[in-house]
Order: structure tokens, then sequence, then C-alpha cells
């Protein structure tokens, strides 16, 4: 059993993900999502992922065409010291510039960021927050509960790469909190996906592009931002 997804997010205006579950049962599950945040409330799409990828495709009627440079290097969660007992793995690439098309909307040097998740499982919680700018300045915070391990929790930015995950974390939706760092976003704002995970079970995950996250002198606007549980939150939007 593992899982594999890619996904590109540009900042505050769509988040594409594909990704590919393989349960303990045996069933493969091959999914893209679109998900655009133009207008009031965020709209989601699934679809089988077919011959689509981060890159290229269409769901729904909305079809994309893009690429991107990256304009600071990847780096990998968690710290190498775990990585042999972790259960998932991630390698983010925290600023790129998005050119191409979502839909209508043409980009040209859109910030964004991309990354690749993989692993035996998905981490049973987690709360995430990412922002970038075109000029390249970013910054990472991540807590998660993926046993093994404890709890995990640490933030990182152009001039901090991430260590050891120690850091003091605290997720009260919608608020999150790790290290000097705090983030939070409208209700409203945030979506509701369900993921298959590899034991079969469902994940929650609300994502929203409208936080602000700020600390250690930073103050961003149009922030992503996730919380993920394994109950749904009551009274948040869910995907249908």
């Amino acid at each position: 059993m593992e899982y594999e997804t890619d996904y590109v997010i540009v900042a505050g205006v769509a988040w594409i993900r594909r990704t590919r579950v393989e349960t303990s049962s045996g069933r493969v599950e091959e999914s893209m999502w679109l998900t655009t945040f133009d207008g009031d409330q965020p709209e989601s799409h699934k679809a089988d992922a077919g011959t689509m990828s981060v890159e290229r495709g269409e769901i729904a009627g909305t079809a994309w065409d893009l690429s991107w440079s990256a304009l600071a290097a990847p780096f990998e969660t968690p710290h190498r010291l775990l990585r042999r007992i972790a259960p998932t793995r991630l390698t983010t690439t925290p600023a790129v510039e998005v050119h191409g098309r979502i839909g209508d909307r043409v980009l040209s040097g859109a910030p964004g960021h991309t990354a690749h998740l993989s692993g035996i499982r998905h981490a049973r919680t987690w709360g995430w927050a990412h922002a970038s700018t075109a000029d390249g300045r970013w910054a990472h915070l991540l807590t998660a509960s993926a046993p093994p391990l404890p709890r995990a929790s640490q933030y990182a930015d152009e001039r901090r790469a991430p260590g050891l995950p120690l850091a003091h974390s605290r997720v009260e939706p919608p608020r999150l909190t790790v290290g000097p760092y705090v983030v939070d976003a409208p209700v409203p704002s945030f979506i509701g996906l369900r993921y298959l995970d590899t034991d079969g079970s469902e994940i929650w995950c609300y994502h929203s592009e409208a936080a602000r996250l700020r600390g250690r002198g930073g103050d961003f606007s149009g922030a992503a931002m996730e919380i993920a549980m394994r109950e749904p939150i009551p009274g948040w939007r869910v995907a249908e």
C-alpha cells in the first residue's frame, strides 16, 4: 500500500492536485482535483486522473495549461534524521513563477509553489500554511501527527531552512500557530476535500487561499492554509 501526490498552487487563484492511492485491500484510485478561488467561495471538482497532470488537463469545462520556473531551492520534510521511520515524505519547491492559462485566466509570472508527497500512508492529522510572493519570498509552517513519529512541527522561510521538527504548535480551527508564526483565515474561505488513505479510511482536508500568515517580521496576505482531520469539522463546507 502506498500513495503519491503532486500539486501546484497558484497563490490565491487555483490548487491543482493529482494523486494515486493503493490501499491495503488492493483498491487503486488515481484522481485529479481542480480547485479555484476566483469567486466568493472556492469551487472544487474531482475526476479520474487519466492522462491529466498538474501541468495540463480539463475538469468540468475548465482547462489548464501551465509551466513554471523555480525561484527558490526545494527542501524535504521531515528532517533527514526521521525519514527512515516517517510514513510520509514531502518535497516542496517553495516559490515558483507560473505561466499559462487556467480557464479564461492568463497567468504571466504569477507567484505559487509546488510539492510532491509520497509514502505508505498520509499523516493522521495536520495543520499547514504556505505563502510565496512574486519576488521569491516565502514562509512555510507544518504540524503533523504521523505515527510512529511523535507530533512534528516546524517552520521555514527564505532565510531559514527547516530544522528539527520540535517547534511549539497549536491547531485551533480556523487558526494555526507554529513557532513564531500564526495564520488564520475566514471559515467561508475554506473548502473541504475527502482524501482516501491507504488503509481505506478517509481524511477531511480543509483548504483556504485567503489566509493571513505573520511572524518573524513577515506579514503575508493571500496565503494557503490547510487543516486536516479524521472527522469532518461541523458546519464547514465539503466539496461533493
